[in-house]
């Protein structure tokens, strides 16, 4: 007798799963955005920080001019791809130096490409990690600064732009590296 209430019923169901996915379609699509966002910052920083560790280990390997260090300045764009190191990124190469002993170590040279965000953050009263330089030791220290844009600002990260900061340490293998020779 109610044979045909009960079909109805059952018809009634079509289009429900449509409806469905239209109200939680936002939600899973924020929740994407903002892991994308997190993991591009998460790579972003293990990015600067490989970059950091390269151009420390390649200028370490020997005496350097400074055209050979600006070369190799350069390729820190190169490293650090996908991200667009040339408007957003710095690195700097500093050469910190204990001459003697009743002398604070001192920064011997230092030098840095593109030139745009950061400024060094190596402070010779305290050296990173607090190291401690013996006299006649030196010791290089290269930072990398970029400045990472998410997908949409403010949603999961809370700024429109974070700075990403690297820092490798390396001691010189051959020489004292306290100049930096023009040619």
């Amino acid at each position: 007798m109610f044979k045909w209430l009960r079909k109805k019923i059952r018809m009634g169901n079509r289009g429900v799963a449509s409806i469905e996915f239209a109200l939680v379609f936002p939600f899973l699509a924020l929740v994407l955005v903002g892991l994308f966002d997190v993991s591009n910052l998460i790579f972003c920083n293990n990015k600067m920080n490989r970059t950091a560790q390269d151009i420390s280990n390649v200028v370490t390997r020997g005496n350097l001019t400074k055209p050979q260090l600006d070369s190799i300045l350069q390729a820190s764009v190169l490293m650090a791809q996908p991200f667009d190191f040339t408007s957003s990124g710095n690195v700097i190469v500093t050469s910190v130096a204990k001459l003697s002993d009743n002398q604070p170590p001192q920064v011997m040279w230092q030098d840095s490409y593109p030139g745009g965000t950061g400024a060094s953050q190596i402070n010779l009263g305290s050296l990173p990690g607090d190291l401690v330089l013996n006299t006649g030791q030196t010791v290089i220290f290269t930072e990398v600064f970029f400045t990472y844009s998410p997908l949409i600002p403010g949603y999961v990260i809370q700024s429109n732009q974070t700075q990403v900061y690297a820092l490798a340490a390396a001691v010189p293998r051959q020489g004292q590296m306290t100049s930096l020779p023009t040619s």
